[in-house]
């Protein structure tokens, strides 16, 4: 798995900076999933990773849908996911489905639309007219991110446009007032992700859970239908953007964490920028939202790294990092793996991992293959031991 993978981004970003215009950056209206009603009959509507694909053929009735079932008691949820489908797609079908009996709509759909190339304002529209339908047919709508798509994806391998489109999808819940089942941070914290979680076919260059993965998937609807709170704060805006280039040096630092269940413990919430503490973050919406908007005290330079630090109530906890920038001037010497500004021995190990590994292998990392070539190999080793000990 790349070091960078799941590092969330907006703000500078152009992906990032739409997302934001999209969905806006004024006041927005909470609610939990858990402050409702648990459903009765549920419509599980998405694309393939909802119907199932990829996991343990000998199960009669794949995905999360059933498995779902069996963690609420009494629920009765219907699969209608459609493989390859895209949020145009599902936009054009979900009248059909809403005509059928229910009461809540559980909407997780978009990875196709990041591999065909569909603008994130247009997803972040479809999502919000699919769950507006739902709404004005008389039946909850639940939001819910995706899922990481594989290191070795054609399109998004280290889950930059699927950060982006998670803050958003957050943003959107917490605005129109929609409960929110968050897949993207419980699956990217896991650790061996990709080894033990997703079916393993070569063929599948997007990423589809196995059956522990599709166990883990109905977990973390379950707990979010039931109001179990295990998801900690999370990022639902940043600026400058991970992996943002010619940032000027003068740059504001946006921060935003949003909770979804218990409310943000705001004294346990420290941003670090380079290494130095922003001042504290002002909380809002009843204690579930907070905001830094810091602005160095001297001019920023090289590469930036933002982590952060927040717990919630329940004790859920996010402490790492949440992405590096580089100012007006900086270069990245090539072998910087990770991006940090320097050639180091985390460069080396991380290299280390996807020594051998190309474009169809998981363990295919896009920042280790230094020469871009479509492997990690003597050559790439050979640039970065050449690098090493270089900075910006």
């Amino acid at each position: 798995m790349a070091g960078n993978t799941f590092l969330g981004i907006c703000g500078i970003h152009p992906r990032a900076l739409r997302l934001a215009v999209a969905t806006l950056a004024g006041a927005t209206v909470f609610c939990a999933a858990g402050t409702a009603q648990t459903p009765g009959h549920c419509k599980a509507f998405g694309d393939s990773i909802t119907a199932g694909v990829g996991d343990d053929p000998e199960r009669e009735t794949p995905g999360y849908p059933p498995r779902l079932e069996e963690r609420v008691p009494g629920l009765v949820v219907d699969n209608r996911g459609v493989g390859g489908e895209r949020t145009p797609e599902g936009l054009a079908r979900i009248d059909e489905v809403l005509s059928e009996p229910g009461d809540c709509l559980l909407l997780m759909e978009g990875t196709n639309d990041i591999s065909r190339g569909i603008s994130p304002e247009t997803t972040l529209f479809n999502l919000d007219r699919m769950a507006s339908r739902a709404a004005e047919a008389g039946r909850t709508p639940y939001h819910a991110t995706l899922i990481p798509r594989l290191p070795n994806a054609r399109f998004d391998p280290n889950n930059v446009e699927n950060q982006d489109l998670a803050q958003a999808i957050r943003r959107l819940a917490a605005q129109e007032g929609r409960g929110l089942i968050d897949p993207f941070e419980v699956f990217s914290t896991r650790a061996r992700l990709f080894h033990e979680y997703y079916y393993a076919g070569e063929e599948d260059l997007v990423g589809h859970p196995n059956g522990p993965g599709y166990d883990l998937l109905a977990t973390v609807f379950a707990d979010a239908l039931l109001g179990t709170d295990t998801v900690p704060p999370v990022p639902t805006r940043l600026s400058p953007a991970h992996g943002a280039s010619q940032v000027p040096a003068e740059a504001t630092v946006e921060v935003e964490m949003r909770d979804f269940g218990d409310a943000i413990a705001a004294e346990s919430a420290i941003l670090m920028v380079d290494g130095s503490p922003a001042p504290a973050p002002v909380p809002d919406d009843e204690g579930r939202r907070l905001r830094w908007s810091y602005e160095p005290p001297v001019p920023l330079s090289g590469v930036v790294t933002m982590t952060v630090r927040a717990s919630d109530l329940g004790g859920n906890v996010y402490d790492r990092l949440l992405g590096r920038f580089q100012v007006v001037g900086a270069v990245i010497p090539r072998g910087d793996v990770n991006r940090d500004g320097r050639v180091t021995g985390s460069d080396l190990v991380r290299l280390g991992l996807a020594f051998g590994a190309g474009v169809t292998s998981r363990r295919y990392d896009a920042d280790a293959d230094v020469d871009g070539s479509g492997e990690v190999d003597g050559e790439d080793l050979a640039i970065l031991a050449a690098n090493f000990g270089a900075g910006v």
